[in-house]
């Protein structure tokens, strides 16, 4: 799921450079990549790409009245019911970061990206997102919203030091609002009676 959005971002992303300035970016497969900026040991991570999108946090949205709910398995004298537990809807914090090692290039890159989530603050399922695969609903995402996040210098001072890399132009935005389901539950009875007002239906 969190994967699917993020190569579908991937994609989208790299085409909008490519299509609005083809000199400058010639190919499509490495203009933007989803990679952190070091590796495990410490060293930068070199993918010659323009943009890296980096996963920087992922944060709850808390809804009222989230509750568990049955789904029907089976026909007939068969039919059971299994209870599945409440989704989780996530927002995700993403971080856009200019790495060319020319600066005024990376300041262009960067402005490139501020202006496709200016023209595209939203996706969904009007610009087919993805196709569901049989058996892997998570695969499926209905829409995704995005949202500039402004950082504070001590803020940012915080997130370049937990990647461990030196500050480069970038911009982090939260992506809206992904929800993690799955279909697997504990087998719950159906209902075969209700109580009103001490009325046995």
């Amino acid at each position: 799921m969190l994967r699917t959005a993020l190569s579908f971002l991937d994609k989208q992303l790299s085409q909008y450079l490519v299509d609005r300035d083809p000199v400058t970016y010639t190919d499509q497969d490495s203009v933007v990549a989803l990679a952190g900026l070091m590796n495990r040991e410490g060293a930068p991570v070199n993918l010659n790409a323009h943009i890296h999108i980096t996963l920087a946090g992922l944060e709850e949205e808390k809804l009222e009245g989230k509750r568990l709910f049955p789904v029907a398995t089976g026909t007939g004298d068969q039919k059971k019911f299994r209870q599945l537990p409440p989704p989780y809807f996530i927002n995700v914090y993403l971080l856009f970061t200019a790495v060319h090692a020319d600066y005024s290039t990376a300041l262009r890159d960067l402005s490139m990206v501020l202006s496709f989530f200016q023209e595209n603050p939203v996706f969904d399922d009007k610009v087919a997102l993805n196709t569901p695969q049989p058996g892997k609903p998570w695969q499926f995402i209905e829409k995704l919203v995005f949202n500039l996040h402004t950082l504070s210098f001590e803020q940012q001072n915080n997130l370049w030091a937990a990647l461990g890399a030196k500050y480069l132009p970038h911009a982090v935005f939260k992506m809206r609002m992904l929800t993690v389901f799955g279909n697997e539950g504990s087998t719950a009875e159906p209902i075969k009676e209700m109580a009103i007002n001490d009325h046995l239906i």
